[in-house]
């Protein structure tokens, strides 16, 4: 079978009396390899499945593997082609496509031919400019959040008559070569005829970032792709990440445009009424226009559970670390972050008698059926992807991705999320509202209902200039980060054992520091070299009974 196989290819053999498939990942005359295995421990190759990885991207799925501490098997499966029997298919380019040549495609060329950067494109700023512009150079690869943002962005881009492969359907296409080859998170591995350059769509998106073992992220995933074929790799973002922030410090550009935001309205919760109620009178007014599209977001997921003081309806917070508090059994308030006792009276007025806001998505709709003429739809799991304009759309942050358009967004509680026991969770407040400046556009607005509208967040959100707010909070964000010798000043990673394990007895190096989280373990260190040694010895240890999540998103 020597002329039939090359690397990369899938095949079968008889592994222990069962037919297994595999992946070629080196090919060399026997003893040419450092391996001392006798040709009759070998076993033969029973059949050639088919098409596989790209061949000179196994060695970055075995990079993948060993950065992110999973199964080289795993990352495998996410490079192969969807189909093993491959179809024909010919190189097609635009005959005529129209480039941009606006502010954002004239810094794009630019920085691309410096090796790629950092782009900060403002949410009601197209990003698809950036990909468009860099066709001249030959073909694109992008990788988007979603499979539906690559969809639409497939579409917009053959209306700029640009020829477009959206994988994994098209892989035989993109292998052909087209203008573009756009796709979700494992489009990172996807073949691309003639590649100048990879662009990443969004780079803070949590969806980027694979939650199997091995937990790999596109985006570091396509740096290191981006360095072995020697091309740009451009990252767009309307928030950037921490990371980006540091990694791309010496090449990040700031495009401006006005409008760069939609009208933000912050709305204070404790000017309502009736006490506990979320209908305030901004959002009564968005969901009862008639004809008008309207997107509810109550996230009721979490550790944070919110308590607020009857009094002055102050929501309990950590003086400290700014946390929600939470309650003992014995009504003493608690931060989760600290590990701390906060007493039993209010942080605001000293008073002790608290509330606690209840009621979900579910309650919530039911309160807007009886205020709103519009017709009230609840986007949960099972639910189908149909939706009509006109009415009121309310569910978690799901609802954000599942809805395309819509005339305003209104965020229910924000604080439920703004107040999450996580250093992420203004990071991940700010990448729901960007996201959600991007349904509404330019004609739309978004309203966000809070109880602490002094927060930094909700100040910068009402700020005029909201870009310039977002950049303060970030530095200082980052300087805390430092300060805390947090990522991506050091790597994290989340370790799961089976019940009844605990690694408190193993003894890791000096600078790996150790902590519980709920059922797993967070292991620490500014040397990478470190954390890859603490995480071999607890596999070690504990054999199959380890689940390792490198660099989670979420801390």
């Amino acid at each position: 079978m020597v002329q039939r196989v090359s690397i990369g290819m899938r095949v079968r053999i008889n592994l222990n009396g069962r037919r297994v498939g595999g992946w070629i990942t080196d090919l060399a005359p026997h003893g040419d390899r450092d391996t001392h295995l006798a040709l009759d421990r070998l076993a033969s190759i029973i059949s050639v499945s088919g098409a596989g990885v790209e061949a000179h991207l196994v060695p970055l799925a075995q990079w993948v593997a060993l950065e992110w501490f999973g199964p080289w098997r795993a990352v495998l499966s996410s490079a192969s082609a969807p189909r093993m029997r491959e179809k024909n298919a010919h190189e097609n380019r635009g005959k005529s496509p129209s480039l941009p040549n606006d502010e954002t495609a004239q810094i794009v060329r630019a920085i691309s031919k410096d090796g790629g950067g950092l782009v900060v494109v403002p949410p009601l700023v197209s990003a698809l400019n950036v990909v468009a512009s860099l066709t001249a150079e030959g073909s694109v690869l992008v990788i988007c959040p979603t499979l539906r943002m690559a969809i639409l962005g497939a579409a917009a881009l053959r209306r700029r008559g640009l020829t477009t492969a959206l994988v994994p359907d098209d892989w035989e296409n993109a292998r052909a070569g087209v203008d573009v080859v756009i796709g979700a998170r494992s489009a990172v591995y996807a073949p691309c005829n003639n590649l100048s350059s990879i662009v990443v769509i969004d780079e803070h998106d949590e969806s980027l970032h694979e939650e199997r073992t091995p937990t790999w992220d596109a985006v570091s995933v396509a740096r290191q792709r981006a360095e072995i074929e020697h091309v740009s790799l451009i990252l767009t973002s309307a928030v950037p990440s921490a990371r980006a922030l540091v990694e791309w410090a010496d090449s990040t550009t700031y495009v401006e445009a006005q409008p760069a935001w939609p009208p933000i309205e912050v709305v204070d919760l404790a000017d309502v009424p009736v006490a506990g109620s979320l209908l305030s009178s901004s959002m009564l007014q968005s969901v009862g226009s008639r004809g008008t599209t309207t997107l509810c977001v109550l996230n009721t997921k979490g550790k944070a559970r919110l308590i607020v003081c009857k009094s002055c309806r102050a929501v309990q917070a950590c003086v400290d670390c700014s946390a929600l508090l939470t309650q003992t059994e014995h009504g003493e308030l608690f931060c989760v972050r600290c590990q701390k006792e906060r007493g039993s009276v209010c942080v605001s007025c000293g008073r002790s008698s608290f509330a606690v806001p209840r009621g979900g998505v579910t309650q919530l709709r039911s309160q807007l059926e009886a205020s709103s003429p519009n017709p009230i739809v609840e986007i949960t799991a099972d639910g189908d992807d149909s939706w009509t304009k006109g009415c009121v759309f309310i569910g978690t942050e799901a609802v954000l991705y599942r809805i395309p358009s819509a005339d305003c967004v209104v965020f229910a509680d924000i604080d439920r999320d703004l107040g999450a026991p996580r250093l992420s969770a203004p990071a991940e407040v700010l990448a729901l509202v960007a996201r959600a400046a991007r349904i509404v556009g330019s004609k739309g607005r978004i309203v966000i209902q809070t109880r602490q509208p002094n927060h930094p967040l909700m100040k910068a959100f009402s700020s005029v200039d909201i870009g310039a707010a977002i950049r303060a909070i970030a530095e200082s964000e980052l300087a805390q980060r430092q300060l805390f010798v947090m990522p991506p000043f050091a790597r994290v990673v989340r370790i799961t054992l089976s019940d009844g394990k605990n690694i408190s007895d193993i003894e890791f190096a000096s600078n790996v520091d150790v902590a519980r989280d709920g059922d797993s373990f967070l292991l620490r260190s500014v040397s990478r070299d470190a954390i890859a040694e603490a995480v071999s010895t607890v596999k070690a240890t504990f054999g199959t009974a380890v689940r390792v999540h490198a660099d989670p998103r979420r801390f």
